[in-house]
């Protein structure tokens, strides 16, 4: 073998090693949410001073009389009560699925317990250009597997608890969930008839990933059906969510989803 063979040889391996890091990179940002069991989100009103904390280059954080997205039970409260109007609106939800699917890898549990998926955003808008793009405060996962999953997808991600009661003998669902010196839990059921759900739910994100190479998370969500929820949230502990949620004129959880797929994808 010449040395103009062996060189090229040599670059060649070389850009097909460097394709695939990049291919398997990309499959570890590209996670699809199989068997979706439970969803719903807890939203809320942020407190400016609070609320400033999570402030980024780049964004700018809407104000609840400025967030054309916002939920109508937020809209009535700051239609009733004009000091909460400058509060910032912000979102809780929480993601209950058989499996996700990571490139080649299903993560799921072997006794069919369920996969958990939380994030924490507030409204904002990109500085240039306005486009939507909530940030995200905090996410979270109740499994080692998906904990291994977003360090290797480059993306924060810290570990809570949780427990489901949701039993069909039951007039009751009790989801617990632990987040830090927070303790949430939801004690209620969904009520009236279900309604199909016609059209995919879409979030954008921007989130602090563990290199600066993620900027971006989109939530594409397929649910099949939909119900209102009736019951109570109890918010124990300490910590910026508890004190959030606790400071808030309002805490408005629902609807709940079920049944479906969906897809969050990281990128820059």
């Amino acid at each position: 073998m010449t040395l103009g063979v062996a060189l090229a040889a040599t670059c060649g391996a070389s850009a097909l090693q460097g394709q695939t890091a990049t291919d398997e990179l990309q499959e570890a940002r590209t996670w699809s949410l199989q068997g979706l069991r439970a969803a719903y989100c807890i939203r809320f009103l942020v407190e400016p001073e609070l609320a400033s904390k999570e402030r980024r280059d780049g964004y700018v954080l809407l104000s609840a009389n400025h967030d054309q997205r916002l939920h109508p039970a937020l809209r009535q409260i700051v239609a009733s009560q004009a000091e909460f109007a400058s509060w910032v609106p912000s979102n809780l939800c929480f993601y209950y699925m058989d499996a996700v699917q990571v490139g080649r890898r299903r993560l799921a549990e072997r006794n069919r317990a369920y996969q958990m998926i939380g994030v924490w955003t507030l409204s904002a808008t990109e500085a240039e250009g306005g486009a939507r793009r909530d940030l995200v405060v905090d996410m979270y996962a109740s499994r080692s597997s998906l904990l291994r999953a977003a360090q290797n997808a480059q993306v924060r991600i810290h570990e809570v608890h949780s427990v489901v009661s949701d039993k069909a003998d039951s007039t009751l669902d009790i989801y617990s969930v632990k987040i830090g010196k927070t303790q949430l839990v939801w004690n209620g059921r969904h009520t009236g008839d279900s309604t199909t759900v016609e059209e995919p739910l879409q979030e954008n994100w921007s989130v602090s990933g563990l290199r600066a190479s993620v900027r971006v998370a989109r939530l594409e969500l397929k649910p099949a059906w939909s119900w209102p929820l009736v019951g109570s949230l109890r918010v124990e502990g300490k910590g910026d969510l508890a004190k959030a949620l606790r400071n808030s004129p309002i805490r408005f959880v629902g609807p709940l989803y079920r049944g479906g797929s969906g897809r969050l994808s990281f990128s820059r």
